[in-house]
């Protein structure tokens, strides 16, 4: 019996520190799925460079794939705007949308 009043408020604060432990978690995936990426180098399928990579409410795994697939992938759908052009190359902003979630990147592509 002595055992066992020791042993709860261990067993509360333990319950307690994964609860926070949990909930911090949450948090952090969630700025995570909210902000800029890392794009490595920049060389990507197809594209000379890509010049960075923003999410909302996804994941940076997801705008990398989509970049990868240059915005062709089911359920999204995907605009394509020119920013700036010259003779040899062209600089150009890249916005998918799939209901909520967006993934935005720039990119430049030599002609």
């Amino acid at each position: 019996m002595r055992y066992v009043r020791l042993l709860t408020p261990f067993l509360l604060v333990v319950a307690f520190v994964a609860a926070t432990a949990t909930a911090s978690s949450a948090r952090n995936r969630t700025a995570r799925a909210a902000g800029n990426c890392s794009v490595g180098s920049g060389r990507h399928d197809g594209y000379s460079y890509v010049t960075s990579l923003s999410v909302r409410k996804t994941s940076c795994g997801t705008g990398l794939n989509l970049v990868k697939h240059h915005g062709h992938l089911r359920g999204w759908g995907c605009k394509n705007k020119v920013l700036d052009r010259s003779p040899v190359q062209y600089d150009a902003r890249m916005t998918c949308k799939s209901g909520s979630k967006q993934v935005v990147w720039t990119f430049t592509q030599n002609t």
